[in-house]
């Protein structure tokens, strides 16, 4: 585009203000507000070639284009949110299958999930209460890898029922001659839904919470 001035800038003054509306990007608006304002002062004995003058035709359309598709996403964007908080708000009150340590056990025990990440010779659950006291330890023998399904009858050692509460959950497998803490998938009540920055989470019953993308399993 040629160097022509118009109400005493030049067009790199008028891009480096922003335009009339000095805002900080130039918009289609004051694009086309100096497009016009070159075609009417430029030097008559030398007129803008058509092929430039094309060519900044097609620089505006396609700066249009990126504004509205940019609005278009952000539109798409907006209703995704809203249509993935309904969803999660549907989950409150149900028990989903999450990553955590922790859980909240009614009195008929818990179901979980291990995640073993390779062949293990030996893989065992231990089981505490809330303050850390060992309550029951399942030894679930050798595994191949995948997910490993654990039951917990809610009975501590000597065979007497536990009372509900909040438990914890850890797993352990022997890979290689080498014992080592593998990941945990717990059930847990989704009490409410909290939209943050990050991301919609669930608020479980245990205390804990989760990105709506970590749950594994509605129950």
């Amino acid at each position: 585009m040629q160097v022509n001035e118009y109400a005493g800038y030049s067009n790199n003054d008028f891009l480096r203000s922003g335009g009339a509306q000095g805002s900080e990007e130039l918009g289609k608006n004051q694009f086309l507000e100096l497009m016009l304002a070159q075609v009417e002062n430029q030097n008559p004995l030398e007129p803008t070639d058509n092929q430039e003058f094309v060519a900044q035709l097609a620089q505006f359309s396609s700066l249009e284009g990126i504004e509205n598709l940019n609005e278009s996403i952000g539109l798409l964007s907006g209703d995704f949110r809203s249509n993935l908080a309904l969803q999660a708000g549907s989950l409150v009150g149900r028990s989903v299958l999450v990553p955590t340590d922790q859980t909240l056990m009614s009195g008929k025990g818990i179901v979980g999930d291990i995640g073993v990440p390779s062949s293990a010779s030996s893989v065992s659950v231990s089981i505490s209460d809330a303050f850390g006291n060992p309550v029951k330890t399942l030894e679930l023998g050798s595994q191949k890898f995948g997910a490993v399904r654990f039951t917990w009858n809610g009975l501590n050692e000597q065979g007497e029922a536990m009372e509900p509460g909040i438990y914890r959950i850890h797993a352990s497998a022997s890979i290689g001659g080498e014992i080592q803490e593998v990941p945990v998938d717990l059930p847990e009540q989704v009490v409410s839904v909290s939209l943050t920055d990050q991301g919609i989470r669930l608020n479980l019953s245990g205390g804990n919470s989760v990105a709506i993308g970590e749950v594994k399993e509605i129950q």
